[in-house]
């Protein structure tokens, strides 16, 4: 089924968050016949510019809920920088991201027991689902943060899994789980969409009878506004915040000396002391295009390649 197919006979709701226009999903339809809220209780950004998806009871009704992405995605590392405890979902739930074009042609980082006692809880999977298409592990995480990373590419697909907020591994001590899929069936990049869901396996309501939510703090895609690379560290986590053109950074070590430069083709654009263990870097009034960002943390530099798209 075309996830549109699924719209009430109203306007489609159309929601902001990391720099990006999505859809919010309404009306009945798969996966399992699920109901879909596109109501702000259901789906909402809050004021820090993260992502709330919620299954809620109404009446004596549960819904589920989805976003997909307006424009499409193409190759490239799209990486969700999840804020809460997936690992904890009631079994009958699942919360997953995934990039998705039909249901032969789609590749998903999804988080459910599947309504087992004790069945791993996490599955990377390309569809259509077969046994060599599919890896199971159970995720046991030690905070609210992870990241999770599908990259994407011609000839093979790489998902990982770190604790944390990282653009890349930065030790492998953060590593969580990893598993490559050499390409076989999704041979072209037309047409997908990145989505974000939230819903009930077999449509039926969670065991424990709570309602549930997922909190994805931020997303990056090769067709995100801002995209960054560099070879990550445990000192610091970064990451876009689309909304605003900025990039967020949090320094993961007290009493340091902190200093940070952005540079432009060697040039030197703004450099600052840092006093606090957090700070942000505005992009709103820089053009298109490269810049090179240093933090320094006492002696150590270390160097991003920061890119705005558009």
């Amino acid at each position: 089924m075309n996830l549109l197919q699924a719209q009430q006979d109203r306007p489609v709701r159309i929601i902001n968050f990391a720099g990006m226009d999505w859809y919010v999903r309404s009306g009945t339809g798969n996966p399992a016949n699920n109901l879909w809220s596109d109501s702000e209780k259901s789906v909402w950004v809050d004021n820090q510019n993260r992502l709330h998806l919620k299954i809620r009871k109404v009446g004596n009704r549960w819904y589920a809920a989805e976003i997909r992405s307006v424009h499409p995605t193409t190759y490239g590392q799209h990486r969700f920088y999840v804020a809460n405890r997936v690992d904890l979902l009631d079994r009958n739930i699942v919360a997953a991201v995934f990039i998705y074009k039909d249901n032969k042609h789609e590749m998903d980082i999804e988080f459910s027991r599947w309504k087992q006692k004790q069945a791993p809880n996490t599955q990377y999977v390309v569809q259509p689902e077969l046994p060599e298409n599919l890896y199971k592990f159970d995720l046991k995480l030690q905070g609210n943060f992870s990241t999770h990373i599908i990259n994407w590419q011609k000839k093979q697909i790489e998902f990982e899994s770190y604790f944390g907020h990282k653009i890349a591994l930065p030790q492998a001590q953060y590593l969580i789980n990893q598993w490559t899929y050499q390409q076989k069936s999704l041979t072209d990049d037309k047409q997908y969409r990145i989505h974000i869901n939230l819903w009930m396996v077999d449509n039926q309501p969670p065991v424990n009878n709570q309602e549930a939510e997922l909190i994805i703090a931020s997303m990056d895609s090769p067709v995100s506004p801002i995209s960054i690379s560099g070879k990550a560290t445990p000192l610091i986590s970064l990451y876009p915040n689309h909304y605003y053109d900025h990039i967020f950074v949090y320094i993961h070590q007290t009493s340091a000396d902190i200093k940070y430069k952005l540079l432009q083709n060697n040039k030197i654009l703004e450099q600052e002391d840092i006093q606090t263990d957090y700070f942000f870097i505005d992009l709103v009034n820089k053009s298109i295009g490269k810049y090179d960002l240093q933090i320094q943390i006492n002696k150590q530099v270390f160097r991003y390649e920061i890119t705005k798209n558009y």
